[in-house]
């Protein structure tokens, strides 16, 4: 309807080779009950988990670049476009999927992500971090300040400025995860081991072996514990994954005959 276009800022969605797919907007509503991004309803051509916002203007930025930052929104991608930052794509208020991390691997190898900092942000920038290890890439965590997002935090940097905001703040994911989860763990031994245990669970998403041994020697040193251990739960967390593999396998065989 005329009305409730009026309340949304609409852009247009495009293919990797330019083809426009659907539409999505922000809303500009403050009502906290309405949805914080608005797509084209699923169709065909258009299904919004295998798609990233700006990726046809990006790619060849991105490949120049040999890295691409990901972020939640649309407006997240205009600020950073109007600052000079053009390698980078939107999620477009969707959970990250393998789809589209498939996508930016067809440009570079490595994915920097800058999600809110909010808990829901935090949250799917943790999920995204394993789902793109196990695709094989590099991945790196950018955080801003309290109450800031990548798009307010952009609107008065300019290219420099970000630029630099960027290497100074850029963590490895192991780095990363640690600082987020110590904090719930601080005098609680209970809660170190299932801290320990989920950076080893991130590590077991790796298939380059020396990028996993690198790892591990990281987190043994960050967390204070002997790299033999973290080699045991490893092991344990690859044997458990392949069962579950195998059992999964079994339910499709079953399913099929």
């Amino acid at each position: 309807s005329s009305s409730a276009a009026s309340d949304v800022y609409k852009r247009q969605i495009h293919s990797m080779s330019g083809r426009i797919l659907g539409f999505g907007g922000r809303t500009l509503s403050s009502d906290k009950k309405t949805a914080k991004y608005v797509n084209s309803p699923e169709s065909d051509i258009y299904h919004k988990s295998k798609i990233l916002y700006g990726i046809y203007q990006s790619k060849k930025e991105i490949a120049k670049q040999d890295n691409c930052f990901l972020v939640e929104g649309y407006t997240d991608v205009i600020s950073f476009y109007q600052s000079g930052i053009e390698n980078v794509v939107a999620s477009s208020g969707t959970a990250l999927t393998s789809d589209q991390i498939r996508l930016v691997n067809r440009l570079t190898k490595n994915i920097t992500v800058l999600f809110d900092g909010d808990a829901a942000g935090i949250r799917a920038s943790i999920r995204g971090i394993d789902l793109i290890l196990e695709q094989g890439m590099n991945v790196k965590v950018i955080t801003f300040p309290d109450g800031e997002d990548p798009d307010s935090f952009a609107k008065d940097k300019n290219f420099d400025e970000l630029s630099s905001y960027f290497s100074e703040n850029s963590k490895d994911f192991i780095t990363y995860k640690a600082s987020l989860l110590i904090e719930g763990a601080k005098n609680d031994p209970i809660k170190k081991a299932e801290t320990i245990r989920d950076m080893v669970a991130s590590i077991s998403k790796i298939s380059d072996q020396i990028k996993k041994e690198i790892y591990i020697k990281e987190c043994s040193s960050i967390m204070d514990i002997s790299e033999e251990v973290l080699y045991s739960t490893l092991a344990q967390i690859s044997k458990k994954q392949i069962s579950n593999s195998a059992k999964s396998t079994l339910k499709l065989n079953d399913s099929i005959t």
